[in-house]
């Protein structure tokens, strides 16, 4: 897993769908659970279309230090967090307003679901799936 800062610094810069983290690298399963039409859809609509796939959400942060964890501190990330999405894995508070999410399926593969657009319900504004990709360690 990247230092404390690392996966921040990348999504300041701004998440895209190609981005590979130094400490992971994309890559295509051979047998994975469906990966429903998701992007464009906002994250909310997404996630529930991929636990329906058969997605299940990584715990990505510690419950108790989730409130001061730098990843999820800016942005959307608390937002996220509130709404129990502990598959939230870090969001950046400038640029797009980027955010990343974590889920893997019953083969053990993980997937990395990108967010851009800011989360303000009040305005019915809702973060929308940029991009998803496959992710080995």
């Amino acid at each position: 897993m990247p230092g404390k800062f690392g996966l921040l610094s990348v999504l300041v810069v701004g998440l895209l769908p190609g981005i590979i983290l130094a400490q992971e690298r994309p890559c295509r399963p051979v047998k994975h659970a469906k990966v429903p039409a998701i992007t464009e859809s906002t994250y909310h609509k997404a996630r529930k279309k991929l636990l329906t796939a058969g997605w299940q959400p990584v715990r990505t942060k510690s419950v108790n230090k989730a409130r001061t964890d730098p990843d999820i501190a800016h942005g959307n990330g608390l937002l996220f967090w509130r709404k129990g999405y502990v598959e939230i894995e870090a969001c950046s508070g400038t640029g797009v307003a980027a955010c990343a999410f974590v889920f893997k399926d019953a083969y053990g593969n993980r997937l990395r679901v990108t967010t851009e657009g800011e989360e303000i319900p009040r305005w019915k504004s809702y973060a929308r799936v940029s991009g998803f990709q496959f992710v080995c360690e």
